[in-house]
């Protein structure tokens, strides 16, 4: 582990990063969470592939490998990174838009996990955290009501979006591919609950590989 190489690293990705989004119709969204077996020493990977609007799923995608990276705020690519590339591979339908619990371009370095995975794969990426990584507004309790967030050098980081009335926001922003309100609708429009649809089916799956 060299930090300062991972820096230098995510330096480099984000200078290719994309926020720019192509217009095609989404037919398939796919949702990346991750479980962990500290007994095991096992990180593994849960991708599920969606049919949109239908919300039925299409294909499901499992990979496991050792945890070769610490937990560092800042670093979680490094860490998760690995795992969700060797599931992303075994995938036969290809997502148009692949959701991940994590952070996009909402990071110091603007390569969170979406990002990180989206430069690499150059594939269409969406962060989507519980908790932000910078200071932010709650919007107003209606479902689809937002607020922008910036990180430390006030550029637009992510946007606070509430996707169910009443209930907590979760912390939307670009990963690589897409732009900042592109983004915030694909979410919207998968979302029942709290989290998307894809999200919470790879979480539940997420949790039982171990």
């Amino acid at each position: 582990m060299n930090l300062k190489k991972a820096v230098e690293a995510q330096q480099r990705l984000s200078a290719r990063l994309n926020l720019k989004w192509d217009g095609k119709e989404v037919n398939l969204m796919a949702g990346a969470d991750f479980g962990y077996s500290y007994k095991k020493n096992k990180i593994g990977a849960s991708i599920v592939v969606f049919k949109i609007p239908e919300l039925e799923i299409v294909e499901i995608s499992e990979a496991v490998r050792e945890i070769e990276f610490p937990y560092l705020p800042g670093f979680l690519s490094f860490r998760e990174g690995p795992v969700f590339l060797d599931a992303f591979k075994k995938i036969r339908s290809k997502p148009d838009v692949t959701l991940v619990d994590g952070n996009g371009i909402a990071h110091p370095r603007k390569m969170g996990l979406a990002s990180y995975v989206g430069v690499i794969l150059d594939i269409c990426t969406i962060g989507c955290a519980k908790t932000p990584f910078f200071p932010f507004v709650l919007p107003s309790e209606s479902r689809g009501s937002y607020t922008f967030f910036r990180n430390d050098k006030k550029d637009k980081a992510g946007i606070c979006l509430r996707t169910r009335p009443g209930v907590k926001p979760i912390f939307v922003s670009p990963g690589h591919r897409i732009d900042f309100m592109s983004a915030m609708k694909l979410v919207l429009r998968c979302s029942k609950f709290r989290i998307p649809e894809p999200l919470r089916e790879a979480h539940r799956r997420a949790s039982k590989i171990f």
